[in-house]
């Protein structure tokens, strides 16, 4: 009898223990947000909903150096060797490494590649394949550029990325598309897109050669009353090759907010 009132008292202790825990772990994560200041309330545009991806990666991705400190808190809480605390560690150095492994597809066949993490001084982050590009800053905005020096007969191949803090995507689309306008031949009118990022797409091209130039100009809001304005500029025989890369690249943008 003894014995039998012994299990259940063990048994009554671990469901206790093990819901104290789930609480805790909760507990724990909003006082994180909390001290991190983790925004994920989203800023009203009249775009298509939101993706599952990029959903995920909005409430997940808010900086390389938020995820750093929120990974020192976590070691400091979870000292325990339970399974629940190393797997919260490891999801977050794996989200947040410096360097990954990514497989592209690139003229129609898969490419594995190591890319970077960069941390842009306007608030953002994105990985680079320091292998072909580098991060370079030039006047306002930051500019991803080819590391070989390219002959003069090819057009300019670049990523900028630049942020205008009082202007909304959508009037910053209408200034584009007016631009480019004024200097394209052909000019599409602007397109809510999901992909590479959530934002307003304008393109252009001028003529139908191997060395048309090309223009892609994302918009994107920086989550407060302003937005990123993303040019890439290549030609177009570089379409599969560098705007594909491009593209790629550009999927692992993310908005942040960097607390100093």
């Amino acid at each position: 009898m003894e014995e039998k009132n012994v299990d259940k008292e063990i048994k009554a202790s671990l469901l206790k223990n093990t819901d104290d825990a789930s609480r805790q772990k909760e507990d724990i994560w909003a006082q994180i947000e909390s001290k991190l200041d983790l925004k994920t309330e989203e800023i009203p545009m009249k775009l298509e909903p939101r993706s599952t991806r990029r959903n995920t990666n909005h409430k997940k991705s808010k900086g390389w150096l938020t995820g750093t400190i929120a990974a020192a808190v976590l070691l400091g809480i979870f000292t325990t060797s339970t399974d629940t605390g190393q797997a919260f560690v490891s999801s977050i150095r794996e989200y947040f490494a410096p360097e990954k492994t990514v497989v592209e597809e690139i003229e129609g066949m898969p490419e594995e590649k190591e890319v970077v993490l960069k941390e842009g001084k306007a608030g953002y982050i994105i990985y680079i394949d320091e292998e072909r590009y580098s991060l370079i800053q030039e006047g306002d905005m930051d500019k991803v550029v080819f590391n070989q020096e390219l002959s003069d007969i090819y057009p300019e191949v670049s990523m900028s990325i630049r942020q205008i803090e009082d202007k909304t995507p959508e009037v910053v689309a209408e200034e584009v598309h007016a631009e480019l306008t004024n200097s394209f031949a052909t000019v599409d009118e602007i397109t809510p897109v999901t992909d590479p990022v959530e934002g307003l797409l304008v393109s252009a091209i001028d003529g139908n050669e191997w060395d048309s130039v090309v223009r892609k100009v994302y918009v994107v809001s920086n989550e407060k009353e302003g937005s990123f304005v993303i040019e890439q500029r290549y030609f177009l025989e570089a379409s599969e090759g560098h705007g594909a890369r491009f593209h790629h690249m550009l999927r692992e943008f993310q908005v942040v907010e960097i607390e100093e």
